[in-house]
């Protein structure tokens, strides 16, 4: 695997000479509009040559630094299981007019005002027939982090068959739709997570934990046997947080082998 950074800064002549006086390249073209020439984005590996001098440089600059990890083939291919992250978002849960969906689709008489936890998804999601799916198998909906969506036909040529359940999906009248669903996700089952520990709210005390970014995904802790099932713990950021999907082997072997666009796989951590 590799521990990839990707860096955002102000741009200018200097700037860029630092980064490439170690080694780094700027892949943005400067916009002479912008308060010090545009943004400048630049990416570096992990242990690579001039990582920590460009760490340094991008703190001081006040930029912002993205980490992800990349996987081998291997490695994903000799999980037992993978977190599924979805990375296609389209359109907004209905009605979007002052968030009126959260009392459409929810029960929110749990639900945190100020971290949004709590809320429990009762009813149907009400979506525009405009959803862009372009060549993607998995869409999320903006806003809506937890919710996992697919084309019918999709689904039921590559999951169906596995037990994967769906849920309707309606269109802005409350008609079902006959051409999209949303997965269900199964069972929450808890996280190996480590020493590592979550944020708590300070009003509701529900506990919450970053989205994971660096190597392998916490692994499940006594996994059921079955293609698809939603983790305990929570990711994300106050008002947008979701359960992890974990996917089986063998629903990480269709969803290569058919190409399903749409989200990426996360390995989850080998036993022992």
């Amino acid at each position: 695997m590799k521990i990839k950074y990707r860096f955002t800064f102000s741009w200018s002549e200097a700037r860029v000479s630092q980064l490439e006086s170690i080694g780094l390249e700027v892949d943005s073209t400067p916009n002479p509009g912008g308060p010090l020439g545009g943004i400048g984005i630049s990416h570096v590996v992990e242990g690579a040559s001039g990582w920590t001098e460009a760490c340094n440089l991008i703190r001081a600059w006040d930029g912002r630094t993205t980490v992800t990890t990349q996987f081998t083939a291997a490695e994903v291919d000799g999980a037992a299981h993978c977190a599924l992250q979805l990375v296609h978002a389209s359109g907004y849960p209905q009605p979007e007019d002052d968030f009126a969906y959260l009392e459409q689709t929810y029960d929110v008489s749990k639900r945190c005002s100020t971290c949004g936890e709590g809320a429990v998804q009762v009813a149907p999601f009400r979506v525009k027939r405009t959803l862009k799916w372009g060549r993607n198998a998995f869409l999320k909906l903006n806003w809506v982090e937890e919710a996992c969506f697919m084309q019918r036909p999709v689904w039921e040529e590559h999951l169906s068959r596995f037990g994967i359940g769906a849920l309707p999906v309606e269109d802005t009248k409350g008609k079902e739709l006959d051409d999209i669903i949303q997965l269900d996700l199964g069972p929450a089952v808890p996280l190996a997570m480590g020493e590592g520990h979550g944020i708590r709210c300070d009003v509701c005390g529900r506990e919450r934990f970053p989205w994971h970014d660096r190597g392998f995904f916490p692994a499940p802790i006594s996994p059921p046997d079955l293609p698809l099932f939603r983790s305990v713990q929570r990711f994300g950021v106050e008002n947008a947080c979701a359960n992890a999907m974990i996917v089986s082997a063998e629903v990480v072997k269709v969803i290569k082998s058919a190409g399903l666009r749409g989200a990426e796989l996360w390995p989850c951590m080998p036993p022992g």
